[in-house]
């Protein structure tokens, strides 16, 4: 494999190091966004909403609106998922990070490792992501998602990925198209199903 495939990573200390494949994938970065795992002590902490514990783990920004009460069932969901296999980790969901300002900005997320997925394609992975209000309208929820299913291609060959949203989510739509993806003409709990594949590198 060539220099061009070498990806670069950061530990969640921040320290730099240099994988051929970053299987782990703790920061995926994009020219303006850092994609960071959220681990388990973050994820504890605001599910307590410990904000002097969510500064020091998170080592960015995280606003004191996150998370709204509407989040915390989502971010206990993943929280029971790693209790229960930490291999969940990779595809568990991230802080989208902005580099200027080391401020977090949303979340990005894999529903679960290649297979987990609305439609039970065995080689798919799929995605979903929200955009802080006051942040959007930037291109950070095409720039965050894009950047993540790069790496998955990168370090796990993955080049089919499955999302979905609601026919008045407009935004989402045009996350939607701007990815590639097309609907498959199905519906699953009231949420339009799209897909996309990526050419293998």
């Amino acid at each position: 494999m060539g220099a061009a495939k070498a990806t670069a990573m950061k530990s969640e200390s921040g320290a730099l190091a240099t994988g051929v494949a970053d299987r782990a994938g703790v920061v995926v970065a994009s020219a303006r966004l850092e994609m960071r795992l959220m681990p388990a002590l973050l994820l504890d902490a605001l599910l307590a909403r410990d904000r002097a514990s969510i500064g020091r783990i998170a080592g960015y920004t995280v606003p004191d609106a996150f998370p709204a009460p509407e989040d915390l069932p989502f971010l206990r969901f993943r929280r029971e998922q790693l209790a229960r296999d930490p291999a969940r980790y990779p595809w568990s969901v991230r802080a989208i990070v902005r580099t200027g300002d080391r401020k977090m900005v949303g979340f990005v997320n894999f529903h679960g490792a290649p297979g987990v997925n609305d439609v039970g394609a065995a080689d798919a992975l799929e995605l979903g992501w929200s955009v802080f209000p006051e942040e959007r309208e930037r291109g950070y929820a095409t720039e965050a998602a894009r950047a993540l299913m790069e790496w998955a291609g990168r370090a796990y060959g993955i080049t089919h990925f499955i999302s979905s949203t609601t026919a008045d989510n407009s935004a989402s739509l045009r996350v939607h198209a701007k990815l590639g993806f097309a609907a498959t003409g199905e519906v699953i709990d009231g949420e339009i199903i799209f897909e996309t594949r990526l050419t293998a590198r």
